[in-house]
This record gives C-alpha cells, structure tokens and sequence, in this order.
C-alpha cells in the first residue's frame, strides 16, 4: 500500500511572526488545542564558517493531529468493536462494572447515596413531612418503568401515566393526603408483571421490607438490574440484523480510521503488514526447500509471479500465506510481538484459544507420559484418564507460563497418587519408587523447551487445525493419535477458531490480498536460513 507523500515545506520568510500553517491573508487566530504527531529537520554542513545565529535552521513544519479527529475516530472504533462484540459474542451481554470495595470511586459513590437517602428519610420525618424529594424520586421511578415497557404495553403505559400522575401526587402532598407506601406497592406490582424470570427473587424480596426508604431504596437497585436485562434482551433481538451487516460496518470504520492515520503520516498496518511478512517468508521458504529436495527449480515452486494474470495462482499463494498467519497466532508470544491492527478486537479471543492449544497439549502429553511408562497394568482403563484430565486441569488451571514448572511437581504426585490408587482398585501391584521417580522426571521434563513428547503432540495437533483451516468443510476428521481423551475440547477450540477466521477474512481480506501481492511482486520476501 502506497505511503502518502510528505507535505512540502514553505520557504517564505516567516520573520514577522505569522504562523505559516495560516492562508495568505488571514489573521492568526486562537485555535483549538492540538497533537504534534512527529517532526524533523536536517541541517547540511557549511561550506563556509559560520556564526552560531546563521545556525539556528528553522526545523519543518510538523504534521498536527486535530483532537476532534481524534474523538470522531475513538467513538467509531468503539461503535465498530460494539458491533464487532455482539456479531461474534454469542454469549456477549452488559453487566455492572465492579468496582473495588476499597476504591475512591466507590467510597464517594457509597456516601453520596447515603447522603441521599439520609436526606430523604430525613424530610420524611419532618412534622409535617416534606414530600419534596420524594417526589423527585416518584418521578424517576415512573420514567424507569416506562422505558422498560415494549411498545405493545399500551394499556399498562396509561395505566402508569394515571396513577403516577406527580400533578394530582403533589396536590395530595399539599393536602397532607399522600400515602408514599401506596406508591411503592403499586411500583413493585408494575415491576412484578414486566421483569425477567430471573428477577422474581428480588421482587419477592421487595415485598418482604419495611421501611419506606429501604423499599424505595431496593426498587433502584432492582430497577437498575431490569434495565440490564433489558439492554441484554435488545442484543440477543438485534444481534441475527447485526450479523448480517457487520461486516460492511466494521470494514468501513477501519477504512475511515486507515484514512486519517494516513493523513498524518502513520501506516495504521504496520504490524499486520510485519505479521503476514513473516508468514509469506515461511511459505516462500517451505516451497523453496521442497523444490532443493525435489532437484526441481526453485523458481518454478516459489510465487515469483504471483499476480501476473493468473487469478487462481493469485488465490492459492493468499490463501496459504494467510493459513500460515492465522496458526502463527496459536503460538504468539506477548513478550515481543505486537498484534496486527486488523486483529485487535479479537486479540483475548485469539489469546485465549492459544492458551487452549497450550493446555490441550499439555494434558495429552501428561497422560501418553503416564501410560508409556506405567505400561500395559492401566492400557485398557479408560476411567484412570477421565481422572487425570479432571485432577490435571485442577491444578493448571490459572497457572502462569512461569509458574508451570513448579506447578508440574504438584502435578507429578497427583498422577502417581492416582495411577496406584487404580492399581489397587484393579488388584495390580502399585508402581514402586523407583518408577514413581522415572514418571515423575518425565512429567517434569514436559515443560522443557526441547522435549520430544510435548513437540509430537503440538505437532500432531497443529497439523490437524491447519488441515480444517484448509478444508473447513471436510466431515468425519479424525481425532490426531493421542487426543481422543481431549476432543470435546478440540471440536470447540477448532469451532471458535475457523468462526474467527472466517470473521475476520470477510472484514479485512482485501487488505491481505493488497499485502500479500505487494510482497510476492516486489520480491519483498526473502528466505529464511
């Protein structure tokens, strides 16, 4: 993708002060606050000597970033991950944000509604009470529970419109006629009839108090709740018409946001590029060695002309270069790599399923460890395997890359514990020490760098993923050897990984196309050693 071009300086004579980022003509005047987004100069060497005035080389006129751009962006970014959430979140819903009970946010929001509710109980009990507050609160209440109703609840929209009428509840708190205890038995009816199934505990709830401001106090707090529920319920309704055009969506904020780092001079690909770099490297490398070993020449197994009028050629080298990209990212380290821009609302999905790929092969090498070397005594017990997926996934669950290898010993003597508790349970003769120790080192040993087991099934693993990437409708896959413990796990790892893919190709796969032709043509790609 062609960068922009730089924008060319002025060399007028700004002495008298003027800003040269000015039209001719006009008058500077006070701007909004803006980001210097970078700039530089260069001064040459003098060819004769000069002072240290004749020095001061004005530098270029830096490009700016204007905050409303900024802000414009930020809120279609969050529009398109909001989007992004609901089409491919099928168990996406709002919830509360928690704050520490400890935080300053929540002591100031604890004492300010306690202040409030103080406040209210006192007037309350004023003699005569002051109604004043309670009515600000009646009002709120009655504007809650309309926009809780859908727009076929006519009957019960009149219905609290009339008997919420704060025109005739005001004139009875003038009168001293006001019962506010009526008023809430009637709120906690309406809600009763309009909330969730979910929310009948808290309504029964409800009814139990007493109090007149711990009951209006609890009808926000449930209130507050029915609203969340139906935010939820609006998502799950939207969510199919959603889908349907979140893909132009999504591709059409990115491509505004592509528009204005552009215009200041930022490549808003410039990891997505690196990313399918590496990847088109790997590939070129792979087809350059398979030609070495085939004796044929490399040029004729190797994209040189990837583009030249050849579609179908064009469709297989994307298509394998961004295979390879995508299973990169089931073994992307968060020590040096950056994540490429086109996969950032998805980067915890996408991490998640590593640390999946991560552990799927880790039990599996745990237990093939633990049948090679038990031997044939366990061979047919399939329970013994049950229970050490169970047990294994207690205790890795949580545990960080740096605490794994602590984490294996504990590991090692629940296995051995359990592995002669199944003996004994079969009349077989438990392990002895010395196997114990032999069994335990081999599990050890599987967290090592270099360790044979864990590479095969990582291996073998892999191989089936990219195979389905490849093939996505290919029925009746086996399982790879060693998995069949585990394939629960792998039909739902591969499910959420092809969906991702698959997303994301729609979103952002002429931007790939664009990167891969522009390697494969300039002959960006260079081999690997």
């Amino acid at each position: 993708m062609a960068e922009n071009e730089e924008r060319n300086s002025s060399n007028g004579d700004d002495d008298d002060g003027e800003d040269p980022t000015q039209s001719p003509g006009k008058k500077k005047t006070k701007t909004e606050p803006v980001i210097a987004a970078g700039a530089s100069s260069i001064v040459n060497a003098p060819t004769q000597p000069l002072n240290s005035r004749d020095l001061l080389v004005p530098p270029s006129p830096p490009k700016f970033i204007n905050f409303e751009d900024i802000l414009q962006i930020a809120n279609g970014v969050d529009k398109m991950a909001l989007a992004h959430e609901i089409a491919v979140g099928n168990d996406f819903r709002l919830q509360h944000s928690q704050r520490p009970d400890n935080s300053i946010a929540q002591k100031v929001r604890e004492t300010m509604h306690k202040a409030f509710w103080d406040v209210l109980e006192a007037k309350l009990n004023e003699d005569p009470p002051d109604y004043s507050q309670a009515l600000l609160l009646l009002q709120e209440v009655k504007e809650n529970l309309l926009e809780l109703l859908f727009p076929q609840n006519q009957t019960l929209r009149v219905n609290i419109e009339e008997v919420l009428d704060l025109q005739l509840i005001e004139q009875k708190a003038e009168h001293g006629t006001l019962d506010i205890s009526y008023y809430a038995s009637y709120v906690i009816d309406v809600m009763s009839r309009i909330c969730a199934p979910v929310r009948d505990e808290e309504i029964a709830a409800l009814k139990q108090l007493t109090g007149i401001v711990s009951i209006y106090k609890e009808i926000f707090k449930v209130l507050d709740l029915m609203k969340l529920d139906m935010a939820n319920f609006t998502i799950t309704a939207v969510r199919p018409y959603v889908q349907q055009h979140s893909v132009m969506y999504e591709r059409e904020k990115f491509s505004e946001l592509l528009k204005v780092q552009r215009e200041n001079g930022i490549d808003g690909l410039e990891f997505t590029r690196a990313w399918i770099t590496k990847s088109a490297t790997k590939v070129r490398s792979q087809h350059q060695n398979a030609a070495t070993a085939a004796s044929a020449d490399p040029a004729s197994l190797v994209p040189g002309s990837f583009g030249h009028g050849n579609p179908e050629s064009e469709r297989k080298w994307l298509s394998e270069v961004m295979n390879v990209a995508f299973m990169d990212l089931l073994e992307w380290s968060d020590n040096y790599e950056i994540f490429p821009e086109t996969l950032l609302v998805d980067q915890q999905r996408f991490i998640g399923l590593r640390n999946k790929v991560k552990y799927v092969t880790l039990v599996s090498s745990i237990v093939l460890v633990t049948y090679n070397t038990v031997g044939q005594a366990i061979a047919g017990i399939a329970s013994l395997k049950e229970k050490l997926k169970d047990n294994i996934t207690i205790l890795i669950s949580g545990v960080t890359e740096s605490q794994l290898p602590a984490t294996m010993a504990n590991v090692a003597e629940e296995v051995n514990k359990e592995v002669n508790k199944c003996l004994e349970e079969h009349s077989f003769k438990k392990i002895d020490s010395k196997q114990e120790q032999l069994l335990k080192g081999q599990i050890l040993a599987i967290t090592e760098p270099d360790n044979a087991i864990f590479k095969l099934m990582k291996s073998r693993l892999f191989t089936f993923i990219a195979s389905i990437l490849v093939d996505p409708k290919r029925k009746d896959v086996p399982v790879p050897t060693g998995f069949s413990l585990l394939s629960t796990e792998i039909t739902e790892l591969c499910g959420q990984f092809l969906r991702l893919v698959n997303y994301n190709r729609s979103v952002f796969g002429s931007y790939y196309a664009d990167i891969v032709k522009e390697l494969f043509r300039s002959e960006a790609v260079t081999t690997q050693d």
